[in-house]
């Protein structure tokens, strides 16, 4: 089940809204289909959830049943989403003036979308739909298992159903038990009609706070519903060993023993109920049995119904986390010696229980061995410390998620430091089993320092949606600035690539595959700008390399990206094609020119025209002067007639052109007049 606060930045496929009264069947939603969350019927909760959806990444939203804020709701919401929906009745329970409404008003929003597909707990109404050629999915809901008491005196009988559910069936189980020589019923709590009818007919009872209550603590359940098809009941109180009798229903129908047992005839002959109460404690202990052969098909049935409908495989429930390392610190040196004890101390400072520090040597040359031994001997419980020949910073960090024991990543650049509350403060996420953490960084030069924002603050309103924010910032990439859950890498099985920018090659589908992200806004990372710093690289033919890699994976983990690809591809690869790529061709040796324009062409042309056709690349320039505008167009056109090398020669002779910048494509700021 979903968290209803706004600190959590969600990417999922979909999210199933529950509303207020269907509450009996949130528990099975959120099992089976795990996305789902409760939606209260008043304007406050209406306005939070639009909100709510419009902060997060949804693909589809998916509507139980019907309550008219549904309607408020989708007219909140800032892009299109697929809608479907779910109907949890029976074809019986129609004939209730109320549930007959909520059926028409759903079946409504679902006629209204044509491609929309309509979900239906009912057998008999499914049959009813499919064959009138509508969209329609069966659905089948799960719960977990959950074992009970066996304790429990023989003589009870709990009825699950209540007098606002039918009063005839609730009325006639009560009469039965009646007939039951020793027998004691178990209620929650009930109204003076009730009350009244027991003290009539000296029905003996107990009376409990809630249904839960009845269920756990009775021999034998009761649910003769007719017209009900909620069979959570049913699956709770079998669960748990108690048999539970039903009125007729089709759940069994494959079970003919169970059938036999269980499954009422009528609700109507009170003599029938009372014997068949006897027949299941006789035979309970084969009921229990049959019981387990049952439950195991059903649950594969649910998993089944459920990835057809949404048309996705269903990935299993977390299992309980049992390791005992929860963070593993990845710390990266190549001669870094002046920076790296003020970096160690700084990790030491704001180490957390549960934690490893894993020193990764990478060739380095100066003293940096010596220091890291030194830390060795004093944090020994602490620090592993390993040694190799240089192969760069990418066969480091893939060398660290190797040999992490931790369930979550972090990697602290040895020349960069951090705040004493990098880890404290994300404990409590981890501890929900949040996916990643990520932190703005401290920026710290030699003439000033400044905070990096890791969403910048443009997209702080309702309209902008925070999980696109984080993707669309300069420093998306970064490794260093995030907390990662190690299973993500393994799960998409991906390392870092072994050459310059390994991070932009890896972590942007890290972020894809992420579904739960925290975002602390507190510049917790400090990150120093040198001039030999460790990444040790200038820009140029590496991004051009990488781009080209991050494209490649694109298409090979495109089932799992739950985002529009164009609209990722822009963000992503337009302000590093602008400037790390096409500015810097005003800049480098005019002997160099040839070369490299003729490196982009080969390897990322295709790539970069695709960008420049983007809408929003469009969109972009459109909002330029005139002349800058032109002069972009122009540019263009000349990479696409392959002559940008004259057009850059004559742009340079003249010291006449305009570069687009980071800033310009992501806010439309234009040039300074």
């Amino acid at each position: 089940m979903l968290e209803k606060r706004l600190d959590i930045i969600y990417n999922k496929r979909y999210i199933v809204i529950v509303p207020s009264m269907s509450i009996d069947l949130l528990e099975g939603f959120s099992y089976t289909f795990g996305n789902t969350i409760l939606m209260n019927n008043n304007i406050d909760d209406t306005e939070f959830m639009i909100k709510f959806i419009n902060k997060n990444n949804f693909q589809k939203i998916i509507f139980v049943n019907y309550q008219v804020e549904y309607e408020t709701l989708m007219r909140g919401l800032n892009r299109n989403y697929h809608y479907d929906f779910i109907f949890t009745e029976s074809l019986a329970s129609l004939s209730d003036d109320f549930i007959y409404n909520v059926y028409k008003n759903i079946f409504k929003l679902y006629k209204e979308r044509k491609d929309a597909t309509l979900g239906i707990l009912d057998v008999g109404l499914y049959e009813c739909l499919k064959n009138n050629k509508e969209n329609v999915k069966r659905i089948v809901i799960d719960i977990p298992i959950e074992k009970g008491n066996e304790n429990i005196d023989e003589n009870t009988v709990g009825i699950l159903n209540n007098e606002l559910e039918t009063k005839h069936s609730f009325y006639n189980e009560l009469s039965a038990i009646k007939l039951i020589d020793n027998a004691t019923v178990n209620l929650p709590k009930f109204n003076k009609v009730t009350k009244n009818f027991l003290k009539t007919f000296n029905i003996k009872h107990n009376r409990f706070k809630t249904k839960e209550d009845v269920l756990k603590n009775s021999y034998i359940n009761l649910y003769i519903n007719f017209t009900s098809n909620n069979n959570l009941w049913f699956l709770k109180s079998m669960d748990k060993s108690i048999p539970c009798i039903l009125g007729n229903d089709e759940i069994l129908d494959e079970y003919e023993y169970l059938k036999d047992n269980l499954i009422m005839n009528s609700d109507d002959d009170i003599n029938e109920i009372a014997s068949r109460v006897q027949k299941v404690k006789k035979n309970k202990k084969r009921i229990i049995d049959e019981y387990q052969v049952f439950r195991k098909d059903y649950s594969k049935k649910s998993k089944k119904t459920t990835e057809d409908f949404l048309g996705i495989k269903v990935e299993e429930n977390d299992e309980e986390y049992n390791q005992s390392t929860l963070i593993s610190v990845i710390v990266p040196v190549y001669n870094t010696s002046k920076y790296l004890e003020k970096s160690l101390d700084s990790i030491l400072k704001a180490k957390v229980d549960n934690m490893e520090i894993l020193i990764i040597n990478d060739g380095s040359t100066d003293n940096s061995e010596e220091i890291i031994l030194n830390y060795e001997r004093n944090y020994p419980n602490l620090i592993r410390y390993i040694k190799q020949d240089n192969h760069g910073l990418g066969n480091v960090r893939n060398v660290g998620l190797k040999e992490a024991k931790g369930k979550y990543i972090a990697s602290i650049d040895s020349d960069d430091t951090i705040n004493s509350n990098f880890f404290k403060s994300a404990l409590p996420y981890l501890e929900k089993n949040i996916d990643i953490v990520i932190y703005d960084w401290l920026t710290v030069t030699n003439d000033s320092t400044y905070q990096t924002a890791a969403i910048d603050y443009i997209f702080y309103n309702d309209n902008w949606n925070n999980y696109e924010g984080l993707l669309y910032t300069t420093i998306m990439p970064s490794t260093c600035n995030k907390i990662i859950k190690k299973e993500l890498f393994s799960n998409l099985d991906i390392q870092y690539i072994e050459d310059k920018y390994e991070d932009l090659s890896t972590n942007p589908f890290i972020l894809l595959k992420a579904e739960t992200i925290k975002y602390i806004n507190k510049q917790y990372y400090e990150y120093y700008i040198r001039s030999n710093s460790i990444m040790r690289t200038k820009p140029g033919y590496s991004m051009i390399d990488i781009l080209k890699v991050v494209d490649d994976r694109l298409k090979k983990y495109q089932d799992i990206i739950n985002l529009d690809i164009n609209t990722f591809k822009y963000y992503t690869y337009s302000w590093r094609i602008e400037e790390y790529i096409i500015n810097q061709l005003y800049t480098i040796d005019e002997e160099e020119i040839d070369s490299f324009i003729e490196y982009i062409y080969k390897n990322i042309k295709d790539i970069i025209l695709e960008v420049f056709n983007n809408d929003k690349y469009k969109d972009t320039i459109n909002q330029l002067d005139k002349k800058d505008k032109k002069y972009i167009e122009d540019r263009n056109k000349a990479i696409q007639t392959n002559t940008l090398e004259q057009f850059i020669k004559i742009s340079r002779k003249s010291n006449n052109y305009f570069k687009l910048t980071p800033p310009i494509i992501y806010y439309g700021y234009k040039k300074d007049k």
